[in-house]
């Protein structure tokens, strides 16, 4: 759809281009390109000369969540560059309560946020669903914007923890229970002890639950 209004556009002014027309046509191919999740607050072409004829190819440089935006009006014989003015949508992790050094994260500790940003760190983008594998490295105060720089690693499985063992042979799939005998994050190997006492190894697939290596 947008491609056609952009056609359709172009082409009713493809002999009479001003630097208004071309500004909203640079706007529309960000908002093909990146959607809701970028807000344009005004383009501005640095060389526009009014020479420019036919449909230009545009092609943008810019990247989501960076402030370095250019794009790029290539016309027969004629290239034309312009600033991208935008805003990103960024999603945050709010902190509902305070959470100690140590504490286990989840997606019920925090609340989603939208806000509109020039450039969105890469810290700040977290999937809530990732939480459930780290504990906070320090204390996180009520009200803080979650960011990576203060999350590590928990394991989905410690010493000496009661786990979910699960035994595959073809379509065949036996569940039991074993003990912990390392320290494992998902995907890692680890030994194991059955509950009738036979040490096997088991890669690690979700907190609390090991598969048996053949």
């Amino acid at each position: 759809m947008f491609r056609l209004l952009n056609l359709l556009f172009a082409f009713s002014f493809a002999f009479c281009w001003t630097k208004e027309e071309l500004n909203a046509f640079v706007e529309r191919q960000v908002k093909e390109k990146f959607g809701e999740d970028v807000r344009v607050n005004k383009v501005i072409l640095l060389n526009w000369d009014g020479k420019g004829e036919g449909v230009p190819k545009v092609e943008l440089d810019m990247e989501y969540g960076k402030v370095r935006a250019f794009a790029y009006l290539q016309f027969e014989g004629n290239r034309y560059t312009a600033v991208v003015d935008a805003l990103w949508r960024a999603k945050l992790l709010r902190a509902r309560e305070d959470i100690k050094k140590g504490e286990l994260l989840s997606a019920e500790l925090f609340d989603v946020e939208e806000r509109w940003l020039k450039s969105v760190p890469k810290d700040l983008l977290i999937d809530p669903k990732e939480l459930k594998d780290y504990r906070a490295s320090t204390d996180i105060p009520k009200g803080s914007i979650l960011r990576r720089s203060v999350m590590k690693p928990s394991p989905a499985v410690n010493r000496g923890d009661l786990i979910k063992v699960i035994f595959r042979s073809g379509n065949i799939q036996i569940e039991g229970q074993g003990t912990a005998l390392d320290v494992g994050h998902v995907g890692k190997v680890v030994r194991i002890k059955t509950s009738g006492g036979k040490l096997l190894r088991g890669r690690v697939i979700d907190r609390g639950v090991v598969e048996v290596l053949d």
